[in-house]
């Protein structure tokens, strides 16, 4: 079994010392070291093959996303912070996961996993540098039928009992599953489940009007008022809402 690199870099030892016993759990994970700043950071990556990096946002000198800008090709990113504000700012930097502190086991070993899986694939298909969101996608079972969902076409999601129904761009699939094993699978920095019956793609979003979403496709979901304040949140990146 391979062993993939890893470096850990957060301004706090306990997150550190987390995400380090999370990643005791799984084998083949190896970590290089662990820094408290960016700048502890760049020279370990300029002279180390890092695989995956754990990367904290709020740090001093320079935050973690201006950090991952400055880096030309960077290892995959796992970002972690406490706040949910930089979801939509990682996603456009093509990070494999956004973790919300404190992390959970649960949550991290889906975003380990991803990360192995896209090296493995690199390693396999070396002309894939990085994957973006118009490479990614699922296949789901359809009248039969193994079918491409790819993520920049997926406009959202209804779940129809024992059924969901992927409305894309141009077409409308359904197959045989629930939403709750969706949320699962989906990258959650760019889909929502704004409530019990529907998962949103943020980038799809026109508008919100009270509690309905407004998609591109013209389409209106139902917004829980519970989670109103959360999809702002989500998709407000410069406070102006």
């Amino acid at each position: 079994m391979k062993t993939y690199t890893c470096i850990i870099v957060d301004d706090e030892t306990l997150a550190q010392e987390l995400i380090e016993a999370h990643l005791a759990k799984i084998p083949n994970i190896h970590i290089v070291t662990k820094c408290h700043t960016a700048m502890e950071a760049m020279s370990v990556i300029n002279n180390t093959n890092i695989d995956i990096m754990f990367l904290d946002i709020e740090m001093p000198d320079i935050t973690g996303i201006e950090f991952l800008k400055s880096l030309g090709k960077p290892p995959l990113t796992i970002l972690t912070t406490a706040y949910s504000e930089y979801a939509l700012e990682g996603y456009e930097l093509n990070v494999i996961d956004y973790l919300l502190k404190p992390i959970r086991f649960e949550r991290f070993f889906k975003a380990i996993v991803k990360a192995m899986n896209l090296l493995k694939e690199t390693c396999a298909t070396p002309v894939v540098e990085n994957m973006t969101i118009e490479e990614e996608y699922i296949f789901v079972k359809s009248d039969y039928k193994a079918v491409k969902i790819p993520f920049n076409e997926l406009v959202y999601i209804e779940s129809m009992q024992k059924y969901v129904k992927f409305y894309l761009k141009d077409k409308m699939v359904m197959s045989l599953m629930s939403l709750t094993s969706l949320t699962e699978i989906l990258p959650s920095s760019i889909f929502f489940r704004c409530q019990k019956s529907f998962i949103v793609n943020l980038t799809k979003i026109d508008s919100i009007n009270g509690n309905l979403i407004l998609m591109n496709n013209g389409a209106k979901v139902s917004l829980s008022k519970n989670l109103k304040s959360e999809l702002i949140t989500l998709i407000d990146k410069n406070n102006l809402l």
